[in-house]
């Protein structure tokens, strides 16, 4: 009989451990920005604390959408829309 813990792809939810992992930083991290409300609301199980993967998944792609610095958002690198007709005529100077 097996009665080993299931593993994070088989669990709907992701411990602090976990999170932090994740994003590579510390549980300490994590604790703070949870205090600081800048986190998804976590599952209190007793003294563990349980993040919702969907929860943590769809603040990642929203955090992503509104990072300024991502390039998938950078005006510039947009695709150019082109002109149709003929090119304008240049204004002679004198």
């Amino acid at each position: 009989m097996n009665t080993s813990r299931r593993t994070t792809e088989e669990s709907p939810h992701l411990t602090v451990a976990e999170l932090a992992a994740r994003w590579r930083t510390t549980e300490q991290a994590i604790y703070h920005r949870r205090h600081r409300r800048q986190l998804p609301p976590a599952i209190s199980g007793g003294r563990k604390l349980l993040f919702p993967l969907a929860a943590i998944e769809a603040f990642e792609r929203d955090l992503a959408a509104s990072d300024p610095q991502n390039p998938l958002n950078d005006p510039a690198a947009a695709p150019v829309e082109r002109r149709r007709g003929r090119p304008r005529a240049k204004a002679a100077t004198a």
